[in-house]
């Protein structure tokens, strides 16, 4: 059974061992990172980050970082959708070990499980954003109902994408999912 569980002194250990394939380790940060972000937005008055290990039978499988954003008037969302508030998947990731197994798209039903919940305001859509390159994003997303915005940028830069370039695996697309 999936469960999202606040990460405590009893699971941190196990969430920084969490990793991925080498071929994956430019698709998500690590965890130590995702966590160090976090400490990072709570200590400049942000509304906290909502953090998870992601719990298969009392085993740590993987984490998610969740956040709630008020959309700028420029936004996508705002101006294709007209989303003015989104919990935005900052990480998702499943350990390595436990991939290919169905347990990412259960912990994915379970995070948006959660969301709709709305446990920091109502929010009008859940947001998130892969690279173009990653194909099992794509899929696993598109699974439990997420669609492409049609937004594309430098996943490094956060400027705009210019579809000439051919070093695509830089290319970041948003997908979003209505609440």
């Amino acid at each position: 059974m999936i469960e999202l569980r606040k990460i405590t002194h009893d699971n941190f250990e196990a969430v920084l061992e969490l990793s991925l394939t080498d071929k994956q380790k430019g698709n998500v940060d690590s965890s130590i990172y995702c966590l160090a972000r976090a400490y990072v937005r709570i200590l400049n008055d942000e509304k906290p980050p909502m953090i998870f290990a992601i719990c298969h039978n009392d085993e740590v499988i993987g984490y998610v970082d969740i956040g709630f954003y008020e959309l700028a008037e420029s936004s996508i969302l705002r101006e294709k959708y007209g989303d003015e508030v989104t919990y935005g998947l900052n990480r998702f990731m499943i350990d390595k070990q436990h991939q290919g197994k169905g347990l990412g798209k259960q912990a994915m039903k379970k995070v948006i499980g959660y969301i709709k919940s709305f446990p920091q305001g109502k929010a009008d859509a859940v947001s998130l954003s892969y690279w173009m390159t990653n194909a099992a994003a794509r899929g696993l997303y598109a699974s439990v109902g997420f669609v492409e915005t049609g937004a594309i940028w430098d996943g490094q830069t956060g400027g705009d994408w210019n579809a000439e370039r051919k070093d695509i695996e830089y290319a970041e697309v948003g997908a979003r999912l209505g609440l």
